[in-house]
């Protein structure tokens, strides 16, 4: 079959799942890792596909009709300027959790922090994309990263290595003890988390493709306790003595909840809207 053809009546296909500019960004990406063709040249190739190449692309097609996101499939995902390994054991990386990153580097740059005595400390890390940007961007801070999964540290370990950026992984849940005695005895003067924060009704809303596929335990908490994540981690950080700010990502729906949780602490905070107009992050400051 032709290139082109083929391009074409995939993206057909993936129309069953996805809207065409997401099943053609997915074809593209396709295209572009296993048979080198950017995105801006492929209408130019006039060319049949060989069996070799058929067969993989085939491989790779069933595998998104079946739903399992792309970044598993080819095994890596792309976070700000890095190229992270990602696995099943951990959640693929959003732009949203970009916005939250740059947040973060937009108050150190305005606190004008010193960065050689500046630690970070990412809890709930997962893939580890937050921790490891971190690190990119401030080469000179100390970043700790913090998760329940062995199958998560073990794979930031392994991105940390490859991408040479070495950050301190710490494998413990928030929810324990002795995960709460980490935090409250951590010396970071920034905490920065996305926890698990989405309540098994909102599971109704969400792309089969991440419920078959994406795991549950990095996503959901349940509905009689929603923001449990939340208030152990706000508990921990206005207990430990050198922590000074702390960044949350947050679910759309949770602004009116956390704020009645945060009103008459003696803090300050605020929300900040992603680039769709929802209230998705929250940045809380000790006065």
């Amino acid at each position: 079959m032709d290139v082109v053809d083929y391009f074409n009546e995939a993206v057909q296909r993936l129309k069953t799942l996805y809207p065409q500019t997401e099943a053609e960004e997915l074809m593209y990406w396709v295209y572009e890792d296993k048979l080198l063709i950017k995105k801006a040249h492929l209408k130019l190739f006039v060319k049949e596909l060989g069996v070799a190449e058929e067969i993989t692309l085939d491989f790779v097609l069933n595998r998104l009709l079946k739903g399992e996101p792309i970044q598993y499939i080819l095994g890596y995902a792309y976070f700000m300027d890095l190229v992270l390994e990602v696995n099943s054991h951990v959640l693929i990386p959003r732009p949203e959790t970009e916005e939250l990153v740059n947040w973060c580097l937009q108050l150190i740059r305005e606190k004008e922090l010193a960065i050689p005595e500046l630690t970070i400390l990412d809890i709930c890390t997962g893939s580890g994309c937050i921790a490891l940007a971190l690190k990119k961007k401030l080469p000179q801070a100390s970043i700790d990263a913090l998760d329940i999964s062995e199958e998560a540290i073990s794979l930031v370990k392994k991105n940390a290595i490859s991408l040479k950026l070495p950050v301190n992984l710490l494998t413990n849940s928030v929810l324990s003890e002795s995960g709460k005695a980490i935090l409250v005895n951590h010396h970071a003067q920034i905490w920065i988390s996305n926890p698990p924060y989405i309540t098994e009704t909102e599971k109704e809303q969400m792309h089969q493709n991440v419920l078959d596929f994406e795991p549950h335990l990095a996503l959901f908490v349940a509905n009689t306790n929603p923001l449990q994540f939340y208030i152990i981690i706000l508990e921990a950080f206005l207990l430990a003595a050198k922590a000074e700010h702390l960044f949350f990502e947050i679910s759309e729906y949770q602004k009116e909840a956390l704020t009645a949780i945060l009103v008459g602490k003696s803090i300050n905070f605020s929300f900040k809207k992603d680039l769709q107009g929802k209230d998705r992050m929250l940045l809380i400051s000790k006065k």
